[in-house]
């Protein structure tokens, strides 16, 4: 499995119902295509999002997301830095 790093850019705050909304349709997706979601980071703004996904690869993260018709603007692979 991969890290890979989605970034999200909105034009209008996100509501907690869009979030919710989007997260709904996203589960069976994300299944579908072997795509475990971790975590993900919204902007104090609500403007702007990055979420952090493990998957086969980069296309399986594309694919889910627009399956579930949730936009992103990019999807890339990631290294985990840490502290510890």
């Amino acid at each position: 499995m991969s890290t890979l790093i989605v970034e999200r850019t909105f034009d209008a705050p996100l509501s907690d119902e869009s979030l919710a909304a989007v997260m709904e349709r996203l589960g069976p997706c994300l299944e579908e295509y072997g795509v475990t979601w971790v975590r993900s980071f919204l902007s104090a703004d609500r403007c702007r999002m990055l979420c952090h996904y493990e998957a086969p690869d980069a296309e399986a993260v594309r694919a889910s997301n627009r399956a579930a018709e949730a936009i992103f603007d990019s999807v890339w692979p990631a290294t985990l830095l840490s502290a510890d």
